[in-house]
């Protein structure tokens, strides 16, 4: 670890002393605190247009009235940053790429994916999204030959690992769910495996509301069970539905609605997210026909329903 990270680290440090000794102050402050004042938004939702017009994008981001961008990878938050910057959005968190972690580089070799110029491990992965300026990096995904129980003690025990050069870094380190953590597997699922294995000081749960939902998950009821254990959410609306769903692949699109129009109860998790002095939440739609649209509702839907 060089001095300018150091140094760094020792300010930081300082700051969660101050808070440390004036905690109630701070969470009076948070708990006046809108999270639609600094809403996040994951760029899933619109990496066709990014792709299309990053900047015209971005300009639309930020005219709806979101703050903050989660990344899909971090060579897009190195595409993005400065365009982002320009126009008041930051980054604070990204995904990045789970073979870093699984060093299955051969499947992944089949499956089209590379490795980042010049980055050749984890650790240079950390020191990259240091650079970036990034408190944050969360696993976001995985190829299905690499799931299952078995496989994930072994990515339980890696995420540890990696945990642990996140947190040397000043950086959180996340596991970002989505439905096949549910399903039972010989009387226990995948997502207990986490549970269970992952050390709370340095792996944290970025919960999706939607892909809970679709598992048969209340996600109020997760939220209470991870206290403390969460770093972020995604806000993601579920239309009404019966069907329990624990492939990703086969959910049908427009299952995916916009906040609001869906089944999800949103003020009551965002008032328990407040209780946990969770700092950020960003919207996500997977699928949208007209996803400006979309997020415009999805914004205007919070201003008026989030509750202080």
């Amino acid at each position: 670890m060089d001095i300018t990270r150091r140094t760094t680290l020792k300010m930081v440090l300082k700051s969660a002393l101050g808070l440390a000794l004036f905690p109630n102050t701070f969470y009076t402050m948070n708990k006046q605190t809108l999270y639609t004042d600094n809403l996040g938004l994951q760029l899933w939702t619109l990496r066709n247009e990014i792709e299309k017009d990053p900047e015209a994008t971005l300009i639309k981001v930020a005219d709806l009235g979101y703050k903050q961008l989660e990344g899909m990878s971090l060579p897009q938050v190195m595409a993005l940053k400065e365009i982002a910057s320009n126009i008041g959005l930051s980054f604070q968190s990204s995904f990045f790429q789970w073979t870093y972690l699984t060093q299955n580089w051969e499947l992944a070799h089949q499956k089209g994916v590379r490795k980042i110029n010049n980055i050749n491990s984890f650790e240079d992965l950390v020191e990259l999204a240091y650079q970036q300026g990034l408190t944050h990096l969360t696993f976001g995904y995985i190829f299905e030959e690499e799931r299952g129980v078995e496989n994930y003690k072994k990515w339980a025990d890696a995420l540890n690992k990696a945990g642990e050069q996140c947190k040397e870094a000043g950086i959180t380190l996340s596991y970002h769910h989505h439905g096949f953590e549910f399903e039972e597997h010989n009387g226990t699922t995948i997502f207990e495996i986490l549970f269970n294995r992952l050390e709370s000081d340095l792996v944290k749960f970025e919960l999706d509301t939607f892909w809970l939902k679709i598992a048969g998950i209340d996600p109020l009821q997760m939220l209470h069970k991870l206290k403390g254990q969460v770093s972020f959410l995604h806000l993601k609306d579920l239309k009404s539905n019966k069907k329990i769903y624990f492939n990703d692949q086969i959910v049908p699109h427009n299952l995916f609605v916009p906040l609001g129009k869906g089944v999800i109860d949103f003020p009551s998790i965002l008032t328990e997210a407040k209780n946990q002095n969770i700092k950020t939440c960003y919207v996500e739609q997977d699928y949208a026909d007209a996803p400006f649209t979309s997020l415009k509702e999805s914004i205007e839907w919070l201003k008026k329903n989030e509750l202080k």
